[in-house]
């Protein structure tokens, strides 16, 4: 493996540890786990040599590590059905779609395909 290349592996390790720690701060069951999971992974790919291979596998583990980075949130419970949610800069913000409108639409539209099927089953 070429200098290079071990420093991307390395490196990809490294952030993905960073992230671990900053997406599961103050969890001390899902900091340990993913600590696990991680090193878990790398061990059982450190018998690839392929360079392509190598680095298809730092790609993944990148992309891993982005989607940890910007999809995954804490929530905590502070009072019964009340929940503090950890936004961070990096979490990827969706446009809302209003939600009463869109349940006014899918229940009509279900209410419609009820009532088209049991009028059939009545004929």
């Amino acid at each position: 493996m070429s200098l290079n290349l071990r420093h991307k592996v390395l490196q990809s390790f490294k952030h993905l540890h960073k992230t671990r720690k900053s997406v599961f701060e103050g969890d001390g069951y899902a900091l340990s786990e993913a600590r696990k999971k991680i090193n878990e992974e790398f061990k059982k790919q450190k018998h690839v040599a392929d360079t392509k291979a190598i680095e298809e596998l730092v790609n993944y583990a990148n992309a891993v590590e982005h989607e940890l980075r910007t999809t995954v949130i804490q929530a905590r419970e502070v009072a019964p059905g009340k929940y503090r949610v950890a936004i961070k800069p990096d979490t990827l913000k969706l446009n809302n779609v209003p939600y009463k409108n869109w349940t006014i639409l899918v229940n009509k539209t279900a209410m419609e395909m009820f009532l088209i099927a049991y009028t059939k089953s009545k004929t």
